[in-house]
């Protein structure tokens, strides 16, 4: 047990950045593990939830059209997850259009998830009056621009042909659409009638209660009837403690990741060492700055930085970035001197 749990503490350690915790070759048949990657869960609404430790966990409930893994060799890359296929067409007015035929595949209640439940949760994403902080997503999606200013979600450009057939339009070729997007936790697939029941029962209250206003409880908030697509269910909830996932009976894929998934909170990265070192857990997301000193003096072990890519998309029209100086403005706020000098020559090997 101890060579396995040295096996996926490995893994997680070189696939955290892409937050899963699956996705390791081999059967975690029995496997229990258990993780600290933050405090408790702040917001598991995938358009709310902006903590690294809240994506972890969503994207463990959660399938989304395509999904990061660890490649085996350190880093990460993308593959099908609900999207069984993937294809693409330019079309004559510089937009491209992508189609995504999904898998056969159950939510945890045994309902099939349909091309309609990414409809939904895309149109709640780009809908002004949900304020989300990742509405921007979608923002190189057809008709995204008139959602914001009209808050009319059925002028974006993503729409169901079927229950198997999802299509979306974008305003023109981006190749990181399907590798950022489409791999988002904010992007995952929601059931847009499980919702309406939690909005008509807060609807639904008594007069008594409604002369005492109070913050009504997000439709999230009770973590075992979470209905999720996802590889794993919740199976136990302690507040401010743990949360305990065990693999969906329902998930369409054989699971290559442990049986029991265990995530217990701390709310600073000293408390997570303390777990750690009392054998409560078996990975840490974040050491403490002390920790990361004494990894680095120490004569048995080195960090090595990564390089890594990462993309900002801005959300102005087209016509501001035709302004040659704008663009150049944008090409000076990076120093490329001072990348270059701190990635150092392995950079170009």
């Amino acid at each position: 047990m101890k060579n396995w749990k040295r096996r996926w503490a490995l893994f997680l350690t070189a696939v955290l950045l892409a937050l899963s915790l699956t996705g390791c070759g081999g059967s975690g048949e029995g496997l229990a593990l258990s993780v600290c990657v933050g405090g408790a869960p702040e917001e598991l609404d995938p358009i709310y939830a902006t903590e690294t430790a809240d994506q972890t966990v969503l994207v463990h409930l959660y399938e989304n059209l395509m999904r990061k893994t660890g490649d085996g060799s350190g880093g990460t890359t993308v593959t099908n997850g609900a999207a069984k296929s993937v294809s693409t067409e330019e079309n004559a007015d510089g937009t491209v259009t992508w189609t995504f035929k999904l898998r056969k595949a159950e939510w945890s209640d045994g309902r099939a998830v349909r091309a309609g439940d990414f409809v939904f949760a895309w149109q709640r994403l780009a809908d002004p009056a949900n304020d989300s902080p990742s509405a921007s997503l979608l923002s190189v999606v057809a008709g995204y621009d008139a959602v914001r200013e009209t808050g009319d979600v059925s002028l974006l450009q993503v729409t169901s042909e079927d229950d198997s057939t999802l299509v979306v339009v974008l305003n023109g070729k981006f190749d990181w659409f399907l590798t950022e997007v489409c791999t988002a936790p904010a992007t995952m697939p929601l059931r847009q009638d499980l919702l309406q029941e939690e909005t008509t029962a807060a609807d639904g209250e008594t007069a008594e209660a409604a002369e005492e206003p109070a913050e009504a409880a997000p439709w999230w908030n009770d973590l075992t009837g979470l209905v999720t697509n996802g590889p794993y269910q919740v199976s136990g909830y302690e507040a401010g403690e743990a949360l305990t996932l065990e693999a969906s009976e329902t998930y369409r894929n054989s699971l290559s990741g442990p049986q029991t998934l265990t995530f217990r909170f701390a709310e600073t990265a000293e408390a997570g060492q303390d777990l750690y070192d009392a054998g409560e857990v078996d990975f840490l997301g974040i050491l403490p700055a002390e920790q990361l000193t004494d990894l680095i003096e120490a004569e048995s072990r080195t960090l090595a930085p990564e390089l890594s890519v990462q993309a900002v998309v801005f959300n102005c029209g087209q016509d501001t970035l035709m302004d040659a100086r704008v663009r150049r403005a944008l090409t000076l706020t990076a120093d490329r001197s001072a990348a270059a000098e701190a990635a150092g020559a392995a950079a170009y090997a």
